[in-house]
């Protein structure tokens, strides 16, 4: 069935509170109008995006110019199109019941909440346990769950050099490194995290060399492996861009710092902790967060489980531009940037409906962010 697709970044924030009303942060609601038309990009012939206002002459011109058959909705509800967000949640849920989508095609109550603890980042720690007992070569130990502060206080003194993570956040938010501030104000943090959410997730901070990503889609109960996704961060964690380039270029650069024979055994690995865990209550998108740390005595740790996500992300989008729309011979980076007064010059040159070389605008005019690609010729 094809698809109706919804871009809410705003996801994470949403499954925090747990609630059906919620109001995204300005940032976030920015974001999302911005980001309206991005689907465009990886949905598929057939499908439609839920968007409101898209400048019509840049649409027409961009799935000219790529052949894509991706529509905008009329409205219409109709049984041919699936409803599918970016991420799911009971606050998205309301966009697609406002489109006049019934509740019975759409995920229940119980479905909702049950997605919604798998996004809870003891699942990342679970299953990092359990890839973990199937591999023979060691990976970073999974995050610890607490609970009290007492607990978080002991933790603390022996593991000063920590991270703590939020349960439901995304994008390098709601991270703690608790080598940047004061033990003091970590535990401040920390009880309001704990007061809102119920927990912390404490792990390890290392020296990373590189984040990268495996890409997994869940359906009729099995996991499927989707590819790789290899992104930078900024000092706090968050999201910068990734790059574009095949899968065969990706694994290369990553076994710059990465035994790469190694990469296979822990996709299969997750893939099938995925299908056992995850898979037989979920229909989606997986991305798996991963990064190597560089060891004191030289030597390079995988952390196979840095974050998982229950929903699309920027690599599934990086992912979709590369297979789709990449030329072979090219290289390139895909980032999402404040909107500037003077934009760059949109100038890719495009043949036989890829990019070869240049700079260009995923999205319309308009809005504070902006979804830019850049690339060249190798």
């Amino acid at each position: 069935m094809s698809k109706l697709h919804l871009f809410n970044p705003e996801n994470d924030i949403a499954l925090a509170g747990g609630r059906e009303n919620f109001t995204a942060p300005k940032a976030a609601l920015a974001l999302r109008a911005a980001g309206a038309a991005l689907p465009l990009w990886y949905g598929d012939n057939g499908d439609a995006l839920l968007a409101y206002g898209i400048n019509a002459r840049w649409f027409d011109s961009v799935t000219e110019q790529f052949g894509i058959g991706v529509s905008i909705f009329d409205h219409k509800p109709s049984d041919r199109l699936s409803p599918s967000p970016w991420g799911w949640s009971a606050a998205v849920r309301k966009d697609f019941i406002k489109e006049g989508y019934p509740l019975s095609d759409l995920p229940d109550d119980p479905t909702l909440e049950r997605w919604r603890q798998l996004s809870h980042r003891r699942t990342a720690s679970e299953i990092c346990s359990s890839i973990a007992r199937s591999l023979d070569f060691s990976i970073a130990p999974p995050a610890t769950e607490i609970s009290d502060i007492d607990s978080l206080r002991t933790a603390l003194a022996g593991q000063p050099d920590s991270i703590i993570k939020s349960p439901w956040s995304s994008s390098g938010r709601g991270l703690i490194d608790a080598r940047r501030i004061s033990a003091e104000e970590v535990i401040r943090r920390c009880e309001g995290i704990i007061r809102r959410q119920g927990s912390v997730m404490v792990e390890k901070a290392y020296d990373r060399t590189v984040d990268f990503a495996m890409l997994f889609e869940c359906g009729n109960g099995d996991c499927n492996f989707v590819g790789y996704s290899l992104f930078a961060t900024d000092n706090s964690g968050a999201y910068t861009g990734n790059v574009l380039a095949t899968d065969n270029r990706l694994i290369d650069m990553i076994g710059h710092h990465y035994p790469a024979e190694r990469l296979s055994a822990v996709a299969e690995a997750l893939r099938s902790a995925i299908a056992g865990t995850i898979a037989p209550t979920y229909r989606g998108p997986v991305g798996v967060d991963m990064l190597v740390a560089r060891m004191p005595d030289g030597s390079a740790l995988l952390d196979a489980t840095v974050e998982l996500n229950l929903r699309m992300t920027m690599g599934f989008v990086a992912h979709a531009i590369s297979d789709r729309y990449l030329a072979d011979e090219s290289v390139g980076q895909y980032s999402v940037v404040p909107d500037k007064s003077t934009p760059a010059p949109d100038n890719m040159i495009v043949e036989d409906r890829r990019m070869i070389s240049g700079r260009m605008y995923l999205t319309p005019p308009g809005g504070l962010f902006r979804f830019a690609v850049e690339t060249r010729t190798l």
